[in-house]
């Protein structure tokens, strides 16, 4: 199994799994849109232009324009539903293991959806339900046979009740800061055969460190293997790494982290939490579906054209609020015939009531929002 380090997806689409140690962003295909530097370069050019820059001397530099810039996505992200995008992700569960580090970009976790009603775990073809599959072809996909949408509603109903009772349902509970989700259920061990470890180590504690697992008998595993370390209690160190060494005596193992580590040695006691196997022979446990909320890339929002425009005025504003800051500092300039005035609070008066009236199309969806989608203040 191939897996995208980046952006922490497999090649089938599913999340990297990890309990306590999180993988990349979401995968999002770069090439389709004018870049976020590209977008940013125009906001900057209409600001200058709409203040008259080249005419009059306008005060800002680069920082201020990057400010306005920075603000206008962060009040975007805060009060539009626009600003993200409901999507479904696969997470691969660990044995024995019930916390995991989501992507950043993922909001919020709605619900996650199992393969089975519970009675059976795994991914294997023997959660293929016959009957289920015989009454929808009975009752519902060719006419004019017995049955009908009362049937199916009264069969689904029992199915919903069987999840209910028997684990279909997975409780959890999401920290949309951490990015933890706490899965309430302790997926069982399918049978893993674990490295007996004698010690942990890594050469430092950045990313690209070198991890060594020496193990007190030989173990099994091959390089470019995947291995698997859960429950460590040292952040940085759970989740899947390809195998780069072993030694003749296949003891010693190797690998790349690709996270910062919280320490350089895992010895004693903690060792007796930690599970280190082999992932290329040992399957997952389960893998369930998740149904989130997450946030879209900056270029996303930059190309898409209903938040675009507000962005842009967004911004705009916040810039002439900025200026108008600094000129009110200095109501007059001293000068031949009485010197020249500034109009610094002319333009702070002016940028608070765009800001306010940009802020209320946020609430009637003018940039794309979609109503009723949550309430923020």
């Amino acid at each position: 199994m191939s897996v995208t380090i980046k952006t922490g997806l497999t090649g089938q689409g599913s999340i990297q799994a990890q309990s306590l140690a999180g993988p990349g962003p979401i995968a999002y295909d770069e090439t389709l849109y004018d870049s976020a530097n590209l977008k940013r370069a125009e906001i900057t050019d209409y600001i200058r232009m709409r203040l008259a820059d080249g005419i009059v001397d306008v005060e800002l530099e680069k920082e201020h324009y990057e400010m306005a810039i920075k603000q206008a996505l962060i009040k975007y992200r805060q009060r539009s539903a626009n600003a993200v995008e409901e999507s479904y992700v696969f997470l691969d569960l660990l044995p024995e293991t019930q916390e995991y580090i989501l992507p950043r970009e993922i909001m919020t976790v709605r619900q996650v959806f199992r393969r089975g009603i519970g009675s059976v775990t795994g991914t294997t073809a023997s959660q293929f339900e016959p009957f289920a599959s015989g009454f929808l072809n009975t009752y519902m996909l060719v006419a004019g046979r017995v049955g009908g949408l009362v049937n199916y509603e009264l069969f689904a109903s029992y199915q919903k009740l069987a999840m209910t009772m028997f684990g279909g349902y997975m409780n959890f509970t999401y920290n949309p800061v951490t990015k933890k989700i706490i899965i309430v259920r302790k997926v069982p061990d399918a049978g893993h055969t674990y490295a007996r470890t004698q010690s942990i180590t890594a050469s430092g504690t950045a990313i690209g460190s070198t991890i060594t697992v020496q193990c007190t008998q030989p173990y099994n595993v091959h390089v470019d293997d995947t291995i698997v370390i859960s429950n460590c209690p040292f952040a940085g160190f759970n989740g899947m790494y390809p195998v780069e060494s072993v030694s003749d005596d296949a003891r010693t193992i190797t690998f790349t982290a690709y996270n910062v580590l919280s320490t350089t040695s895992i010895t004693g006691f903690d060792l007796t939490k930690t599970r280190v196997y082999s992932n290329t022979v040992d399957a997952f446990s389960e893998s369930v579906l998740l149904w989130v909320y997450n946030s879209k890339p900056d270029q996303m929002l930059f190309n898409d054209p209903y938040a675009f425009p507000w962005l842009q005025e967004y911004a705009y504003s916040f810039a002439k609020r900025i200026l108008g800051e600094a000129r009110s500092k200095f109501n007059q300039i001293a000068g031949p015939q009485g010197g020249a005035s500034l109009n610094g609070d002319a333009l702070k008066t002016e940028a608070e009531a765009e800001m306010e009236k940009l802020e209320q199309q946020l609430k009637d969806n003018v940039e794309g929002n979609l109503p009723l989608y949550w309430v923020t203040g």
